[in-house]
């Protein structure tokens, strides 16, 4: 079978399907309902992009068909400047429900000047706390909850994920291509892991692929477990494409296995 089909049989079985923007639950980072739909635009390269966050909040979607085993704060990525709200937001969060998960998508500010990363860091630390604290209220199973980034987002993600580790921390973290994590390949220090299960994938022609190398470096260094994967050839900003790029097309599998072992 040719590599696209099966992608595109794996996405089925996953339970990807485009959802309306109209049609998502969507609340403020204080849990009140009825958020507005962020304007998007669709560009010709097939990505949906959030250019402007007038207040910042969560899309939800939770697992219909399957039992949840758990949470995962997924935030998209587009460099701080703008999110990538399909193939790193919206479409993840229906593959994760297809792997037994519930989902929220962080919508942060974005494009913000100077102030733009640190507001991005306190909104997604609203949304963790309102998953932890009323995730339930919203049809979540909040027993397990992990956090997962996309490039920039994989960034925010790891700042959230180190902020919180010094209370209650994440369960476990998911990096896809993060960007930002390093300097002169030394992680940094407002991105080093809580003690929990990590998962990084990235490509090494990727011009980020230094982040997800000294990540998992200090996490073999440091004893944490990571399912580290480099793979030879498939650049940035792949997310969950069709067809995904043929060096990078297995990260959909490696995931379910990975969130299979927790």
């Amino acid at each position: 079978m040719r590599t696209s089909v099966m992608i595109l049989s794996f996405l089925a079985a996953a339970g990807i399907s485009t959802a309306g923007a109209d049609e998502i639950r969507r609340i403020s980072l204080d849990g009140k309902e009825g958020l507005a739909a962020p304007v998007s635009e669709m560009g010709k390269d097939g990505i949906e992009r959030i250019n402007k966050v007038v207040e910042p909040g969560l899309e939800l979607f939770p697992c219909k068909d399957v039992k949840s085993k758990g949470t995962v704060l997924v935030c998209p990525g587009g460099g701080y400047y703008i999110l990538a709200i399909n193939h790193e937001g919206r479409d993840i969060a229906k593959m994760l429900n297809g792997f037994g998960y519930d989902v929220a998508v962080l919508l942060y500010h974005v494009n913000a000047g100077d102030r733009t990363r640190d507001m991005a860091l306190e909104e997604a630390k609203k949304g963790f706390s309102l998953l932890q604290k009323k995730g339930g209220d919203f049809g979540f199973n909040t027993k397990r909850i992990g956090v997962m980034g996309f490039s920039a987002g994989g960034h925010l993600a790891a700042r959230l994920a180190n902020e919180v580790g010094k209370g209650t921390s994440a369960d476990f973290m998911i990096l896809i291509y993060p960007a930002y994590l390093e300097k002169d390949g030394k992680l940094l220090d407002d991105v080093i892991p809580p003690a929990v299960p990590c998962f990084v994938y990235a490509a090494a022609d990727d011009k980020h692929s230094t982040s997800s190398n000294a990540f998992s470096a200090y996490c073999k260094d440091n004893k944490i477990k990571c399912d580290f994967t480099m793979a030879e050839n498939g650049g940035h900003g792949f997310g969950i494409k069709i067809p995904l790029p043929k060096g990078v097309s297995d990260w959909p599998e490696k995931l379910k296995s990975f969130l299979g072992t927790l």
